[in-house]
């Protein structure tokens, strides 16, 4: 996963593409190509499985703009299991 911003936060937007990359822009080469499917542009998907080392992200989901405009920063550091936060 790439980091950004001072705080070396992880963009949740990573699901859909992470290093400048866009994974719906992907192709299958020319032997493979029977396989490849057509881009579905309001196509949404979930991850069913993540990490389970501490402060990993849940599963993990992709979408259009239109459904998820913004997605923020996981933040690794975050203590999710102090009862006082």
């Amino acid at each position: 996963w790439d980091r950004v911003g001072s705080e070396m936060m992880y963009p949740i937007s990573n699901a859909c593409g992470q290093l400048g990359q866009s994974y719906q822009d992907y192709h299958c080469s020319e032997e493979e190509k029977h396989m490849e499917c057509e881009v579905d542009p309001q196509m949404t998907i979930t991850a069913v499985t993540n990490a389970k080392w501490w402060g990993a992200p849940g599963p993990l989901k992709c979408g259009p703009k239109s459904l998820y405009p913004q997605t923020g920063y996981w933040d690794y550091l975050y203590n999710c299991d102090d009862k006082w936060a």
